[in-house]
């Protein structure tokens, strides 16, 4: 049974004259968390029995007694900084929990710091890679009570900000709360435990790239799925031309961004970012995290969810905000499709960048494969055990409007275990040359435009990627450009290698041709691109970010408005289709 221990410290002279009241806390004599008998500071100054009735503790803590931690946690190490946003538990990328505590004596709301005051055993989940050696992870609190797991600055292990957990034993936490003013401290033992119980992998031969990726690489997606504006065989009869026949696919996610915000707070703030599917998002407080101008970084209002980036928006050592959907929804294989409204409007001369990608985040989970024994002998076995980034889009600025392009790509980011040099395709619309003039997105290269794009342009874009076993399709639907979703055709994808993780190296001739296979041959409208396919589940990701300075870039110039996100999939998971590994 959890053990539950509050204590009262106080000045001497009230406990003096409450003498006859404390000798309760000698009796409890504070079972420390690994066992050892520990007594508090008050039971010396009292030995008398107090009854249940005579002594209540100005402040308690709430009830909560247990915690779990993400399937997919956010770990912080020496340096970073864990109080800016404000420290929520919805935004659970990075805390877990919320301790609190409540005050039993009228006044108003304690002002409280906590802090962790011991934690029971040995280690309890480590990271670990090959030739570094491991470190603990630990629990810690910040002042304000929000949860988060701790993992000090050693060599490459800064590296791991995103771990599994899957492999995590509970730990007891003695956790304390003190009121400054006053000099009231009380504590609490919780039990901080591992996530839900992952998937049966039996079928799997231990320590396999199979039993790996059924472990750790889970794919999870919602019982049900969010209210679609229109009924899905209406929503289905605009999908393009997939790899099967489309009344083969279903809506296994539709996010339309339709909740409607609370009222607003004292500063005019409404967070509209609590209407999301906790099941589903990683989310904060948008109110939490404003520029000068007391607008949101992100926020969901008016049927879309809005980003954008200024020197004053996220938080770490790069500035950004971060919608995702890690731990909680992760695709594999299927359609995505998203449509978004972005303004030209930008910074000028520094860099951010704007992207909506499917990808783990952080360093991958490649290490637990030294840790776990699994032996990668093949590109078969590597890709069963590597996170690719899947670029749906991502659109940098760095200087004039006239050079900017939009660029989607998939990278081979393999984090250099096997090969340093990373492969990827390119797909580059250079719309943003053409704001009164727009060409179709097959016309290459730079043409010049007398109306350039102005800061009040904006475009309307339509992005969907196929990722199926075999390769991805991608389509393009630019308001003004297109009709509808068009194939993005062969010469539109060039095929690059980023040489030392700098240089890139175009393929050319037969190198570039291995990428791409037409599934009936001979017709152009069954491409499938095949550079850098993933094999594993990936979350969704939405972000903003960039190296903005606080005070010089203190505003969001750009904002990007998303009117939805779904995922579509086939009754049959392509199980009919050979994975091809590149």
């Amino acid at each position: 049974m959890l053990r539950v221990r509050r204590r009262v410290a106080t000045s001497v002279a009230v406990l003096l004259s409450v003498a006859v009241l404390l000798s309760v806390v000698s009796v409890a004599a504070a079972v420390a968390s690994d066992g050892a008998s520990r007594t508090p500071a008050a039971a010396s100054v009292a030995s008398v029995v107090a009854s249940d009735s005579a002594h209540r503790p100005a402040l308690s803590f709430n009830d909560t007694q247990q915690y779990t931690v993400p399937y997919y946690g956010y770990v912080w190490t020496d340096g970073a900084k864990i109080l800016t946003p404000a420290a929520v538990p919805t935004n659970r990328g990075s805390y877990f929990g919320q301790a609190s505590v409540a005050q039993r004596e009228p006044g108003g709301a304690a002002n409280m710091s906590f802090a962790v005051e011991d934690q029971s055993g040995g280690a309890f989940h480590r990271a670990c890679a090959a030739g570094e050696g491991c470190n603990d992870i630990t629990v810690g609190i910040t002042p304000q009570g929000a949860l988060y797991l701790y993992l000090p600055r050693a060599s490459q292990q800064t590296r791991f900000t995103d771990v599994h957990l899957g492999g995590f034993a509970s730990r007891a936490v003695e956790l304390s709360a003190a009121q400054a003013d006053t000099g009231h401290k009380v504590y609490r033992e919780v039990s901080v435990g591992p996530p839900a119980e992952s998937e049966d992998c039996d079928d799997y031969t231990d320590a396999s790239p199979e039993s790996f990726t059924c472990l750790y690489l889970r794919e999870l997606l919602p019982a049900g799925q969010a209210t679609a504006p229109e009924d899905e065989a209406a929503l289905r009869a605009k999908l393009p031309k997939l790899v099967q026949d489309s009344s083969n696919y279903s809506l296994a996610f539709a996010e339309e961004f339709n909740g409607t915000p609370p009222p607003a707070d004292a500063d005019g703030c409404r967070n509209g970012l609590s209407t999301l599917d906790a099941a589903v998002w990683n989310y904060y407080d948008a109110c939490d995290d404003v520029d000068s101008q007391g607008t949101p970084c992100s926020n969901v209002g008016g049927g879309g969810f809005t980003m954008g980036i200024s020197g004053r928006c996220g938080f770490g050592s790069i500035s950004g905000i971060l919608l995702a959907t890690r731990g909680h929804l992760h695709m594999k294989y299927g359609y995505i499709e998203a449509k978004y409204t972005f303004e030209i409007d930008h910074w000028q001369g520094v860099y951010h960048n704007y992207n909506m990608i499917l990808n783990v985040a952080g360093g991958g989970l490649h290490y637990l494969r030294d840790q776990h024994g699994i032996e990668v002998n093949n590109w078969e076995d590597y890709l069963k055990t590597s996170q690719v980034e899947i670029d749906i889009f991502e659109m940098p600025s760095t200087a004039s409007f006239n050079v900017q392009p939009e660029v989607s790509h998939q990278y081979g980011n393999w984090n250099g275990d096997i090969d340093e040099n990373k492969v990827r395709p390119t797909r580059t619309l250079k719309y943003t040359h053409y704001c009164s003039r727009p060409v179709h997105p097959s016309e290459h290269g730079i043409v010049s435009n007398p109306d350039a794009c102005t800061n009040t342009d904006t475009f309307t874009v339509t992005r969907g990627i196929e990722w199926t076993p075999r390769g991805y399709r991608t389509y393009i639907w630019v308001d003004g450009l297109q009709d509808g979703l068009t194939l993005l055709p062969k010469a539109q994808i060039s095929i690059q290698q980023k040489y030392h993780g700098v240089a890139l190296r175009p393929f050319r001739g037969r190198r570039a041709a291995r990428f791409f296979e037409n599934l009936v041959p001979g017709d152009p409208s069954t491409l499938l691109e095949q550079a850098v396919v993933s094999h594993i589940p990936l979350p969704i990701n939405l972000n903003a970010w960039g190296w903005l300075e606080r005070d010089r870039y203190p505003y969001i110039r750009r904002r990007m408005t998303f009117d939805y996100v779904r995922v579509w999939k086939p009754g049959n998971d392509y199980t009919d289709m050979e994975p091809v590994y590149q």
